[in-house]
């Protein structure tokens, strides 16, 4: 079941893979985001880091070129994403960064020995493992005791989106995630997938990890694959990115596409 679920993963991601990079250069939303997820990881220090489902490896590339001295590890379901990351790293000839093939559950093997104080996920690299209880648990078993984890994960509940799907009266779509029917980005490839509630995520980690921060995205500033709202409307960019900021501190904070925790190992 889980090697065939991972084939299923791992073959979506293959035939997207040429796309991430474009997305992330065509893509000033997409930019925008990774950049805060980039600036909560920055944030904390370490020696050894840990990417979870590095796609092309742009992550990889930004902090071993920032980071030289930082010892840098990833890995992703999808070969290609794999090679390609592989490619990137050598083009900037950066030695300190290596890239395996593989899932949550396949870390003790692909890193043998390995313990890391910094764990990082951006845009959902969790959201496609078999069981969430069980890749927590082996997080765990590779991280230092007092190593920092920075997840980000789709959310289970995106109002905004359920909203704009009942207007043009895609009832089915709209409530797809509340009864785990998500079927992920790319339109007519379904991607095997699960979306988290708040709740979901404490219960699951705080057995192994304390949540220390959180914050919520694209509640009401788009996500990235609605980015075109904001060429058309680009005045409202900078009011829609304050807006979400202010409803951190409200139940709406884990309403939008994503949200991204901070977390310390207990």
């Amino acid at each position: 079941m889980e090697k065939s679920y991972y084939n299923e993963v791992a073959s979506h991601f293959d035939e997207d893979a040429k796309l991430f990079e474009q997305r992330y250069d065509e893509n000033p939303v997409l930019k925008k985001i990774r950049n805060d997820f980039r600036r909560y990881t920055e944030k904390h220090d370490f020696s050894s880091a840990l990417e979870i489902g590095c796609g092309p490896g742009i992550d990889m590339v930004y902090f071993c070129s920032k980071y030289p001295d930082k010892a840098f590890h990833a890995f992703d379901v999808s070969e290609k994403m794999v090679s390609i990351a592989q490619n990137n790293l050598e083009k900037e000839d950066l030695s300190n960064g290596v890239v395996k093939q593989g899932s949550v559950e396949d870390i003790p093997e692909m890193f043998p020995g390995k313990k890391f104080d910094l764990v990082y996920v951006y845009f959902g690299g969790l959201n496609t493992v078999v069981d969430l209880k069980t890749a927590v648990k082996t997080l765990r078993g590779v991280v230092t005791d007092d190593a920092t984890f920075v997840l980000t994960n789709v959310n289970r509940y995106y109002i905004l989106d359920v909203v704009f799907k009942l207007l043009k009266l895609k009832f089915s779509e709209a409530f797809a995630r509340f009864q785990n029917r998500w079927k992920g980005y790319s339109p007519g490839r379904d991607l095997p997938s699960n979306v988290y509630s708040f709740k979901k995520i404490k219960s699951d980690f705080t057995p192994e990890f304390e949540i220390i921060e959180k914050r919520g995205y694209s509640i009401f500033y788009p996500p990235w694959y609605a980015a075109g709202y904001l060429k058309k409307l680009p005045f409202l960019e900078k009011p829609l990115w304050k807006l979400d900021k202010l409803l951190q501190k409200t139940p709406l904070w884990n309403n939008g596409e994503y949200s991204l925790y901070v977390m310390k190992a207990r």
